[in-house]
């Protein structure tokens, strides 16, 4: 163990060297010092006690030393333990390369990912195990960048290759004279799977939250409830802003796979040369601009969780067939890779569209139609549920007030009467949305008729207070007016936004655009 001492006095030239002497001249060999201004430590080996007070008062005889005790650990020593604690805890694989990329040291996590003993680690190049996937240590160590989140397939110590998330930082001094090392930061698919359910449980949501009073709502959400223990494959079919994914949600959580990640993916918000890696992931070099290591794909990412389709009748044919596959299956191919994953998900599928006419026309196949078609559930559009417009419209603006510390504004029955008499065609987020523009823009005490800010002005309905609406104006305004009744229309007449789009002579992102600016 030795001996370690703290003497602290003047910062004089030439005392450091006279402190020593006084070891020398008690034959005592210093097997640590560090020096700094107005301190010195000094680690000798064990001796007598005898022998220690005697050292110490040679020391405080030398000029300009003002104390001298004894301290447990060098301060280098202190750092030290401190770094292999923090190692030791962290439970992310942490490896430490020197400026040749050898490795210098491993911790505990590290070496249980790789199944490893550090005598097999110790020493080696960082090359020699991660093969022509350090090119981005190398990168990282000759730049001096930080290279986060690059997917690395490596040969365990049991002969068995995995796929982790690495993150590489370069070990640069304060004087940034040379670069030192790299630090790797190393995560399994375990630990990723751990950080999602950690978040999701923050966010979890269940069927109580979902704000409701009328019959049809409540046998939609008994249904779901029934269902969500079972691994059956739901279908969720209402029109846009219905809440389907709070739906899909609530049963994720309610179900046997909520410490699972929850995992959504909207199917027509996704070019269609994106939506296949996206889905199924691709390998290292399967196409122009596939980053290094290729990447996973959603149903590897919601492993052991749900996986929600949203828009399924989006996904084009040739997909259609793919996604088949897996689901029969239950494994996935990624993109330019020849090795299959089986993969353990439940599915929840939602769509605004008509699935079965579609089929029929040969726009969705039949075979994945009725593969997903397995429990399905109608969410009624809030034109068919009115008893649920002022509970809701009372938990908008409620949820407005307290965001902005504002005191609860009441809703009159006038309010009350117009918005159940609104036709909503964009249902419970078009109602989110007028009532938090009308909590922003009311100045009265309370919100009246005249005080609802609709989208569609010309649908705002009569009340107690006799209010009129003007068709619009303005050159913009009419001109906003008519674009989106055509886009309307052309939603209506066509099964889904890509065919809509075409009719229009416009792109798919340009339509979803228009659809989000006008709320559709």
């Amino acid at each position: 163990m030795g001996i370690t001492f703290q003497i602290n006095g003047v910062n004089r030239v030439g005392i450091t060297h006279e402190v020593i002497a006084c070891f020398a001249a008690n034959q005592i060999d210093i097997i640590g010092m560090e020096v700094r201004p107005h301190y010195i430590y000094l680690k000798i080996p064990t001796v007598a006690p005898s022998k220690v007070e005697t050292i110490m008062q040679w020391i405080r005889q030398v000029k300009g030393i003002e104390q001298v005790k004894m301290i447990p650990y060098l301060p280098a020593e202190e750092r030290e333990n401190r770094i292999h604690t923090i190692l030791t805890t962290v439970s992310e694989g942490i490896l430490l390369l020197d400026d040749q990329l050898r490795i210098t040291t491993i911790n505990r996590a590290a070496q249980a990912m790789l199944k490893m003993e550090p005598v097999q680690l110790l020493h080696d190049s960082i090359e020699k195990l991660w093969g022509e996937a350090a090119v981005e240590v190398r990168r990282c160590l000759e730049e001096a960048i930080e290279v986060p989140s690059v997917q690395v397939s490596l040969l365990t110590g049991q002969k068995k290759r995995m796929t982790y998330i690495c993150s590489y930082h370069p070990i640069i001094p304060a004087e940034k004279s040379e670069r030192q090392g790299v630090v790797i930061v190393l995560r399994d698919n375990k630990q990723i799977q751990e950080l999602l359910s950690t978040v999701q449980r923050s966010e979890r949501f269940s069927f109580d939250e979902i704000v409701q009073q009328s019959a049809n709502m409540r046998q939609c959400i008994e249904t779901a409830k029934r269902v969500a223990k079972s691994e059956a494959t739901v279908f969720l079919q209402g029109e846009s802003g219905t809440g389907k994914e709070l739906f899909a949600k609530a049963i994720h959580f309610e179900s046997n796979r909520s410490a699972g990640p929850f995992v959504p993916i909207n199917c027509a918000a996704i070019p269609d040369a994106l939506l296949e890696s996206e889905l199924f992931g691709y390998e290292q070099g399967a196409f122009t601009g596939a980053l290094k290591g290729g990447k996973l794909g959603l149903f590897e990412i919601a492993q052991g969780g749900t996986l929600f389709l949203d828009e399924i009748g989006d996904i084009p044919l040739h997909l259609q067939a793919k996604l088949l596959r897996v689901l029969e299956e239950r494994k996935v191919r990624r993109v330019g890779g020849n090795k299959s994953f089986p993969i353990d998900v439940r599915i929840i599928a939602a769509t605004n569209r008509n699935l079965a006419d579609m089929t029929s026309k040969g726009l969705f196949r039949e075979d994945l139609y009725y593969r997903l078609h397995v429990i399905p559930i109608v969410i009624p559009p809030l034109r068919e549920r009115k008893s649920d417009i002022p509970m809701l419209a009372q938990y908008f603006i409620q949820k407005v007030c307290r965001a902005t510390n504002q005191p609860m504004i009441p809703l009159t029955h006038s309010a009350i009467r117009a918005l159940q008499s609104h036709n909503w065609p964009g249902n419970v987020r078009e109602l989110q949305n007028v009532m938090e523009r009308t909590v922003y823009l009311c100045l009265e005490q309370e919100i009246g008729a005249a005080h609802l800010y609709f989208d569609t002005q010309q649908d705002r309905a009569e009340s107690d207070q006799d209010f009129s609406h003007s068709t619009p104006k303005l050159l913009k305004e009419q001109m906003d007016y008519y674009e989106k009744t055509i886009l309307i229309r052309a939603l209506k007449e066509h099964p889904s936004i890509r065919q809509a789009a075409a009719y229009l002579g416009i792109s798919h992102t340009a339509v979803l655009q228009k659809m989000k600016k006008y709320q559709l």
